[in-house]
């Protein structure tokens, strides 16, 4: 990891534009921080996956059997006493360089992404880019669950994923 954010692809999914993916997927989640970070690690790693992997995720730390399309994990929060989700072991960097503590890690299913993006009628890229800007966001704490809390967190995401978007015009 040469920065704050590592992007990875599952290699399962094969992916002729990985590196395309992973350079936006890094600018967003580096936006975000650059954003909202005020003290504290900064580490953050993200996968991009599929469908199937994020149902088994969700299943296991959120006790849904469904898919989602994207999940946070904070490196001192959601894990299991600290423990990085055994199932994600093979594929991600737990310790940023040099044993620093790690802001956490983010999973987004490639697969919902272009449906969403599909249903919506905004590209792929500007799908990727707000889910990881929100995975982001719940790692520094953001949360909707609560309606305020809900137009708290999509207002930054949308200010954040806006300023992004116009910077790379």
């Amino acid at each position: 990891m040469t920065g704050r954010v590592e992007a990875l692809s599952d290699e399962s999914l094969e992916l002729e534009n990985a590196s395309q993916l992973e350079a936006l997927v890094t600018r967003a989640a580096e936006a975000a921080l650059d954003a909202e970070h005020t003290a504290g690690p900064d580490h953050v790693t993200v996968l991009l996956s599929d469908d199937a992997r994020l149902r088994a995720l969700n299943l296991e730390f959120n006790g849904e059997d469904d898919v989602t399309d994207v999940l946070s994990f904070n490196e001192t929060e959601g894990w299991h006493d600290g423990v990085p989700p055994e199932s994600l072991e093979d594929d991600m960097q737990f310790l940023a360089p040099g044993g620093e503590p790690r802001l956490g890690d983010i999973v987004i299913s490639l697969q919902m992404t272009k449906r969403q993006a599909d249903a919506a009628g905004v590209s792929f890229e500007r799908e990727l880019a707000m889910l990881t800007i929100h995975g982001v966001l719940h790692l520094l704490g953001y949360d909707h669950a609560e309606p305020q809390e809900e137009k708290r967190m999509f207002g930054k995401t949308d200010v954040i994923l806006d300023k992004l978007l116009s910077n790379s015009d």
